[in-house]
């Protein structure tokens, strides 16, 4: 969805609340009342395409918010977080429903999360009664919340309250299946900068010099996204018009699709499993493959190759059995990695495990493809196409 479709929805920050005036006129004039904090408005981008807006409001004591998304159908989730002091959070709560309000099959009503020490207390909230958990979550605990950036500002405030310049966080997920924490290393960059480091890559937040989020940049990690602070908008009108989008134009899906290349090579039955990221309007291969130095070939998980019998690939012997499949950009050009581990997660990647390192060959095509794509054939080989670009190595019998 392009930004021109937000506009609409653009709203007031902020409404002033008149105080009530007393019928008597000897009436004492009633205490001035605080005005409520303005929202906190992001815009999330991946590329050319809006994929989410989260608003909050944050005090001292509190942080409540509401993230819409779009993938893989829209959904609006409602949070609040309670902190006490040095902004350590206490209590949490979560709700997720479809953008149109209705609950979502096989999803908890909602989620209490309750902090103490160095154990989590988990509630969910069925229909049909409640249930708990607990579980031991060392360090200085973060609420995280997929695809929610406001939520990293409880990270910011509680490191500024401390005066100090840097510190690594224990992420707890809102998910009832929760079962540890990640850590979040956070660092200040002089007076309106930070950085956070996101599962080993770096994203970068710009903020007010009190910890208010203006802008994030993550186009350095695997998430890619960019996020900017817009004025406020009714997000329950736009969940309602993604969701109704969703009806008339088919569901978003995720982000990136999963899909299997297969082909007989002489007498071994070959299988790629790969992860189809989007241009989205952008140009991937700046700075290397996605900016990264070693591409898991695709998005989420790592792509695996199987083969049942013996095969080579470039020349380079690659004996039968399950592997994942990286790219490196070199000097050279590029080259494909054929790695000893399968059916991780794209981000965990074993140098000591690699079986090879094969160079790849690269051709430019005249027609872009829009989503990244990998085919397998006898006598092509093994042909990964996305944007304008094609890399290709040959794929033999043994």
């Amino acid at each position: 969805m392009h930004d021109t479709s937000l506009r609409r929805f653009a709203a007031a920050a902020v409404v002033a609340l008149a105080p009530l005036a007393a019928c008597a006129p000897t009436a004492s004039i009633p205490p001035a009342v605080a005005s409520a904090p303005a929202p906190t408005t992001l815009l999330v981008r991946l590329g050319a395409d809006t994929i989410a807006v989260e608003q909050y409001t944050r005090t001292a004591a509190r942080m409540e918010g509401v993230l819409v998304q779009r993938s893989p159908f829209t959904t609006i989730a409602r949070y609040s977080v309670e902190v006490g002091a040095g902004s350590v959070p206490a209590r949490a709560e979560y709700s997720l429903r479809r953008g149109d309000g209705t609950t979502i099959t096989g999803q908890m009503q909602s989620l209490s999360v309750r902090f103490g020490g160095d154990s989590v207390t988990f509630v969910g909230h069925r229909i049909n009664g409640d249930t708990a958990r607990a579980a031991a979550m060392p360090g200085e605990v973060l609420p995280y919340l997929n695809g929610s950036y406001g939520l990293f500002e409880l990270a910011l405030a509680r490191l500024l309250a401390s005066r100090r310049d840097s510190a690594t966080f224990a992420i707890v997920p809102l998910s009832w299946g929760a079962r540890g924490t990640s850590p979040l290393p956070l660092k200040l960059l002089g007076r309106d900068s930070a950085r956070i480091w996101w599962f080993g890559y770096p994203v970068y937040a710009k903020h007010d010099g009190r910890g208010t989020f203006l802008g994030l940049d993550g186009t350095q990690s695997t998430v890619k996204v960019r996020v900017d602070r817009v004025a406020a908008m009714d997000l329950d009108t736009l969940a309602h018009e993604w969701s109704a989008r969703d009806q008339s134009s088919g569901i978003a899906g995720p982000t990136s699709t999963r899909d299997t290349a297969r082909a007989t090579i002489g007498t071994a039955h070959v299988w790629v499993d790969y992860g189809r990221p989007a241009l989205r309007g952008r140009n991937v291969w700046v700075n290397g493959v996605l900016g990264d130095t070693i591409w898991r070939t695709g998005a989420n998980a790592a792509t695996q190759l199987r083969t049942d019998a013996d095969i080579t690939i470039g020349g380079t012997p690659v004996p039968a059995g399950i592997y994942s499949l990286w790219t490196r950009t070199t000097s050279r050009g590029y080259e494909l990695i054929v790695n000893k581990q399968a059916g991780q997660w794209g981000t965990e990647y074993h140098p000591d495990r690699d079986l090879a390192r094969i160079p790849l060959r690269e051709t430019t095509i005249a027609a872009p493809m829009e989503r990244f794509t990998i085919a397998l054939d006898p006598q092509a080989g093994l042909v990964m196409t996305w944007g304008t670009k094609q890399l290709s190595v040959p794929i033999g019998a043994r």
